[in-house]
């Protein structure tokens, strides 16, 4: 009776904020924002505990696709009939599967990993129509996705592939290889979760460690990503347009936001361009896109002496992307999927007081990659 009295005011005292590192290598995080009667449980694996997709890219993309469904198929009718959506998504770094709704939900949603963790068991023909979404949804990709694509493999050693892959080397796999590859991606060195809304830290970070004790044993291997030198390179790549991708490191470094906050600012006092960046913990590249290198012409005309008028609006463009991604989802801050990977690692306050002291010197060194010294990219349908 003691014991259980006792446990009750541990739990009673539990803080706002629980993050833990795990004996199998898996991380959590469980944050309580009292009063918005919503929950978010976001599953974080990261790319490194499968390096180079095991050899066919794609494969992370493939099992993003079957491992949403849930052991039995049925985790989205499920959770939608709670009042629970689920999303997933594969990036460069990691793919994610963010569940959300009504705080009244939170054990299902946070249950709901048990399904997401279980091994990956699918059939010849079952794989073969998801093979076939895969290549629809390719059609779909927006019109400065190649650019990106080719700024990833061009400016790092080793390049870093498409997260769609390549269609005719997935069509080789067979189900026992997703159930190798699914096992490695979900080992618990690359795990990460993290749970944030109105719930009881203290009782949920014990539920969901329970949860990741169970994940199968893995490490996550780190593959260093060597810059290559880009300056005045030229690529020629299938799309519409032009672009120029400069290697950016951490989002928390003060080039990097230099560089975003520049691309933004050129953006909106120039017509017909597009900021791409893949936010990031790691290095990455950012890709300022124009309808054709000659759009690029306009921005030449920036001076030393215009940083007195550009470095402020720069400046300014780049707090209020960190602010946009503190506002991202009313109820979850920075947590959506894309950026879940991000959460843990970043604090918002130090992210916004770097952006905020960007020097006119690191703006101007910006504003000069962006007038020639960042990688050429162009092409044409």
């Amino acid at each position: 009776m003691l014991a259980t009295l006792c446990s009750f005011l541990v739990l009673a005292q539990s803080p706002e904020v629980i993050s833990k590192e795990l004996p199998n290598g898996s991380k959590l995080r469980v944050e309580r924002v009292a009063g918005t009667k919503q929950v978010m449980v976001a599953l974080y694996a990261a790319a490194s505990s499968l390096p180079g997709d095991a050899g066919t890219p794609g494969t992370r993309h493939l099992l993003e696709h079957l491992i949403a469904k849930g052991p039995d198929r049925l985790l989205d009718v499920k959770l939608e009939s709670a009042g629970l959506s689920l999303t997933a998504t594969t990036e460069r770094d990691g793919t994610n599967f963010v569940i959300m709704g009504p705080s009244d939900q939170a054990v299902m949603a946070v249950e709901s990993l048990r399904e997401l963790l279980a091994p990956v068991q699918v059939g010849e023909e079952e794989l073969a129509i998801e093979l076939k979404i895969i290549d629809q949804e390719g059609v779909f990709r927006n019109q400065f996705a190649r650019f990106l694509d080719s700024a990833w493999l061009g400016l790092f050693d080793p390049g870093i592939d498409s997260v769609y892959g390549n269609l005719e080397a997935l069509v080789q796999l067979k189900p026992a290889d997703l159930k190798t590859a699914g096992q490695a991606l979900m080992g618990s060195g690359g795990l990460a979760v993290f749970v944030k809304g109105d719930i009881d830290p203290g009782v949920t970070s014990l539920r969901v460690e329970e949860i990741l004790m169970k994940a199968p044993k893995s490490e996550s291997v780190t593959v260093t990503r060597n810059i290559l030198e880009s300056i005045g390179k030229k690529e020629t790549v299938k799309g519409k347009g032009s672009a120029r991708a400069v290697v950016a490191a951490g989002l928390d470094r003060p080039m990097t936001l230099a560089r975003v906050g520049t691309a933004l600012a050129l953006m909106r006092s120039e017509p017909g361009f597009q900021v791409v960046y893949e936010a990031s913990f790691d290095r990455g590249p950012i890709l300022l896109y124009g309808v054709n290198e000659e759009s690029f012409a306009a921005i030449k005309k920036y001076t030393r002496d215009d940083m007195r008028r550009f470095a402020p609006f720069a400046r300014l463009n780049a707090m209020s992307y960190v602010n946009g991604l503190e506002r991202e989802g009313p109820e979850y801050g920075v947590l959506r999927a894309k950026l879940i990977r991000q959460a843990p690692a970043f604090d918002m306050k130090q992210l916004q007081s770097t952006a905020a002291g960007l020097t006119d010197d690191e703006i101007w060194s910006a504003l000069q990659d962006w007038q020639g010294g960042a990688m050429h990219i162009g092409g044409s349908l």
